[in-house]
């Protein structure tokens, strides 16, 4: 794109940033701009046209007066559409949806000024400055072909009407514009198309160029003409568009059509002691300091009076201005000297407007308001006038006094709680109502305490809350002296919580060793506290379930082990806590409670025991064989199954440091075993061995995770008796043709009788 001699203008003309500014006067804006508050971000763009050609370029850049930080949002069409933390944007090859109304926000400034982007797909378009064009101000529009291709016969036109001057080419120049330069404008030239040279025109572009200030208005300090002797001020007001807010001005004030003094920076034009020559015409121009651009007020014409009226005074109607409301209220203005008509107008102290102006040929004249309101409570005054400056009277004070309503009950608690300590502070206070008002506080029907209150607002009682007798309902009631009587406001609840405190863990054991496999239950017990929640803490963390073991329950106060773990041991802790918002929260640690988990004592006892009644119990076969197949060749069909016994049953465990019972103690050799099923086989066969073999299993459960092992069997006692058992019978009499698998727990004892042949 060719960037000619308007190019160069519209870049200067560019919006002005910090970042411009060499120096000090970089410095100066940051400190403005660090003293004031959400500032406006500035968007520019480069190039500085407010259309281009689609598949051009544009770069927008948000700048601040100061620092801004390192994040910037980029709007369209009022919709975010880009955040950066960089202060520029491009549009590369920019297509017609990138077209909008752009804006930027750097950080905490307050969004930029839009600026409206156009992307053209004409042969010809006119280029107009995106920023808003001043009076004053250059104006630079350029004629500019699809992709830079050359135009020829370039004409300009505003509003239909051609504004081409005499020497003209791509760029049209103004180097000060005017209000009445603004309007649709259009270009049109010949460039050469795809086969051919054509005219072709530009869309319209609407241009403004705005105000830079307002046209001035010159007033004169106070109402109507001044009074011979008094001092008069002249303002000549203006106001300066905002976008231009720093530009600097200078005044003429003209008396007559003749200036009065130098150019001055200041609004304001003093006659320190009017006389009658000071009337007559005035007026005053405000122009930049380049004097690019001047404007002129209309004139004022001032008429310096001799004789006001004075000595003005206010009558209200009831005496002493003590209304109640819905009464009737006059106001009675009157003038002591004064000639001619008067006009009277009544005023309230601070109200903009007269509440009424009235012109009469007397020195006194009557306000009234039939039914007085709390909204006509105020000081009053009234101002008489003859043609001079108006006089006005003392100040009179009228109260319109308003009967109590229902106050409204108030307290500074979380909800409808408190904790002890706290310090509640407690208010009553009447939506209507003419003060005084005495307001009585009470808590559960007695009275707390009473305040009065001199103007409108609330009256206030703290309460410091000591223990839970301060809770309760609380009420209060309003009074201002008037014939209503005191009026009551709803009830509050205001319950009292007692911060959580003396954490204590108590176990349902009398030591801190615990078996495994047995239950457990832990305890967490407060001295004092409302409501209080519990946690629990295993090796100074909160509890969960270790990888491989059950995990505990809690519930309430209570934890639970259904089955104690070797990983369950440890430092346990619980912390008891309470609150009353999510900013205050009471809480109250326990003591450290050790816990030892030991192993089952028959764990260590069963592997020995298992092999010694596997031992015996294998000789007992053996020996029963060895009769079998000497004694009775008749029994070469029966099933021995004493060999046949699984691993199955039960595994037997020993009470912790149990030792095997010597064999008389069981007291076998006093009772001698008789089975219905051993007889003699022959009666000279001799004595027959047999051995009695007691099986047992323990009444204790066994552990959970005990690995299975060996039956716990224990050879009691072996002895030679005097029987001769029938061979047929042997497998019932040794008593292991039935097994148990039921788990479950044995009483008594099993005996196993084992024959041999006596050698």
């Amino acid at each position: 794109m060719q960037r000619g001699a308007c190019f160069a203008a519209v870049r200067q003309q560019a919006p002005f940033t910090a970042s411009r500014m060499p120096g000090r006067a970089a410095l100066l804006v940051l400190a403005l701009g660090l003293a004031a508050t959400a500032q406006k971000s500035t968007l520019t763009l480069d190039p500085p046209w407010s259309i281009v050609f689609k598949g051009e370029s544009v770069t927008l850049t948000c700048s601040t007066s100061h620092p801004p930080g390192r994040r910037f949002t980029w709007y369209r069409n009022n919709k975010v559409f880009r955040s950066t933390e960089i202060n520029s944007l491009k549009i590369k090859y920019a297509q017609e949806d990138d077209a909008g109304r752009y804006q930027c926000q750097a950080s905490v400034f307050r969004r930029s000024d839009p600026v409206q982007l156009t992307i053209s797909n004409d042969w010809l378009i006119l280029q107009v400055p995106y920023y808003g064009v001043f009076e004053g101000d250059p104006l630079c529009l350029r004629c500019y072909g699809w992709k830079g291709a050359r135009v020829s016969g370039i004409r300009y036109y505003r509003d239909g009407a051609d504004v081409t001057p005499s020497h003209v080419n791509s760029e049209l120049s103004i180097k000060q514009a005017r209000t009445h330069d603004s309007g649709k404008y259009q270009c049109t030239g010949s460039m050469r198309t795809t086969v051919m040279v054509t005219k072709v025109n530009s869309p319209t572009v609407s241009i403004s160029v705005q105000e830079l200030f307002s046209t001035p208005v010159l007033r004169a300090a106070g109402s109507g003409d001044p009074i011979e002797g008094s001092s008069v001020t002249l303002s000549c007001v203006t106001q300066l568009n905002p976008q231009k807010s720093d530009t600097p001005l200078q005044r003429f004030f003209y008396k007559d059509s003749r200036v009065l003094g130098e150019p001055r920076s200041s609004p304001d034009y003093h006659i320190p002691v009017a006389g009658l020559q000071d009337s007559g015409s005035y007026h005053c121009e405000v122009q930049t300091v380049t004097s690019s651009v001047w404007k002129q007020s209309p004139k004022l014409k001032i008429a310096v009076k001799r004789i006001p009226a004075s000595q003005v005074s206010l009558e209200v109607q009831p005496l002493g201005g003590q209304v109640t409301e819905g009464e009737w209220l006059m106001l009675n203005c009157s003038v002591s000297m004064g000639t001619g008509p008067i006009t009277f107008s009544w005023h309230r102290e601070g109200a903009r407007q007269a509440m009424r102006t009235e012109t009469r040929s007397s020195q006194r004249m009557v306000y009234e308001i039939p039914a007085a309101t709390e909204t006509d409570t105020g000081e009053y005054y009234c101002m008489a006038s003859n043609g001079n400056a108006p006089a006005p009277s003392p100040r009179v004070k009228v109260a319109v006094k308003v009967p109590v309503s229902p106050p409204h009950l108030t307290i500074s608690a979380a909800g409808s709680w408190a904790a002890i300590g706290d310090v509640v502070v407690i208010q009553c206070e009447s939506p209507r109502g003419s003060a005084p008002i005495l307001y009585q506080f009470h808590h559960e029907g007695a009275t707390l305490g009473n305040r009065t209150v001199s103007s409108r607002g609330p009256g206030s009682l703290a309460l410091n809350v000591t223990s839970e007798r301060d809770s309760g309902t609380y009420s209060c009631e309003a009074d201002n002296g008037m014939a209503s009587g005191p009026q009551h406001s709803d009830s509050f609840h205001l319950s009292v919580l007692v911060p959580v405190s003396g954490a204590t863990i108590a176990t349902d054991r009398m030591g801190p060793e615990v078996v495994a496999g047995e239950s457990l239950n832990l305890s967490c017990l407060v001295e004092s506290g409302t409501a209080p929640l519990f946690k629990w803490l295993h090796n100074a963390q909160e509890l969960a379930a270790a990888s491989g073991l059950d995990p505990p329950i809690a519930v309430g106060n209570m934890l639970h082990f259904w089955s104690v773990q070797l990983g369950h041991g440890g430092n346990y802790q619980c912390i008891a806590s309470n609150q009353l918002s999510p900013q205050r929260v009471f809480q109250a640690p326990s003591e450290i409670l050790a816990i030892t988990v030991i192993e089952h004592a028959s764990a260590r006892v069963v592997v020995p025991v298992t092999v010694s009644i596997l031992f015996l119990f294998l000789m007992g076969v053996t020996a029963a064989l060895v009769f079998y197949f000497k004694c009775w060749k008749k029994a070469e069909g029966m099933v021995f199954n004493a060999l046949g016994r699984d691993t199955w049953l039960p595994v037997q465990q020993e009470p912790p440091g149990q030792r095997l019972p010597p064999p008389g103690s069981l007291g076998l050799h006093a009772e001698e075993p008789s089975y219905s099923n051993v007889c003699p086989l022959e009666p000279e066969s001799g004595d027959v061995e047999y051995t009695v073999v007691n099986i047992k299993k323990r009444s204790g459960d066994k552990p959970k995770g005990t690995l299975p092992r060996d039956n716990g069997m224990e050879c009691s006692t072996c002895r030679l008796e005097s029987w001769r058992p029938c061979p047929w019978l042997v497998p019932s009499a040794l008593g292991l043709t039935s097994q148990s698998r039921d788990g479950g727990k044995y009483s008594g004892s099993a005996q196993l009788l084992l024959p041999s042949e006596v050698s």
